[in-house]
């Protein structure tokens, strides 16, 4: 009798109801899959190096556009920071300016204004300083990876190095 009510019950739902239901264990495997998939693209995203996804980041389609601007703020103790706190230069030469705030006479220092932290970004980026200071230019080699620079400045009152990066 049980048997019977469940073929009733079958016979009663209309053939859209049952095309929504699952139609076998394969669909259920493949939403499986594809439901651990996706998991797993979010896991390695949180577990990647410093990318792309801050608003700020900078994105450099020419030389010309792969510009950072450097500012110092002293409100409490002084620190640098970087409109573009991570550069995508996808092989740019890049080019930091400082923007001294009136009575602020800051520079970059002379021979490591902008200096890469590892031999393998010393050897992609060749860097000095131009315009009395006030600008550092590095030539890219165009060498694929992610590289962490530190950003020495000149000036009173003395402020600690700043660590962005580049990926290239």
């Amino acid at each position: 009798m049980l048997m019977g009510s469940r073929n009733a019950t079958r016979a009663a739902m209309s053939g859209r109801e049952l095309r929504q239901a699952p139609a076998n264990a394969h669909d259920l495997r493949r939403a499986a899959v594809l439901t651990s998939v996706a998991a797993l693209g979010l896991l390695a995203a949180c577990a990647s190096p410093p990318r792309g996804g801050d608003p700020r980041d900078l994105v450099c389609n020419s030389a010309q556009q792969c510009r950072v601007i450097v500012t110092v703020d002293c409100a409490g103790a002084c620190r640098a920071s970087v409109d573009h706190p991570h550069v995508h230069a996808r092989g740019n030469d890049v080019v930091w300016i400082i923007d001294n705030k009136p009575g602020q006479n800051y520079r970059f220092a002379a021979s490591d204004g902008v200096a890469f932290k590892t031999s393998a970004g010393r050897a992609v980026f060749r860097c000095h300083a131009e315009a009395a200071g006030n600008r550092y230019a590095c030539m890219n080699q165009r060498t694929p990876g992610e590289y962490e620079y530190a950003i020495h400045l000149d000036g009173t009152p003395a402020v600690p190095p700043l660590d962005p990066w580049i990926v290239n």
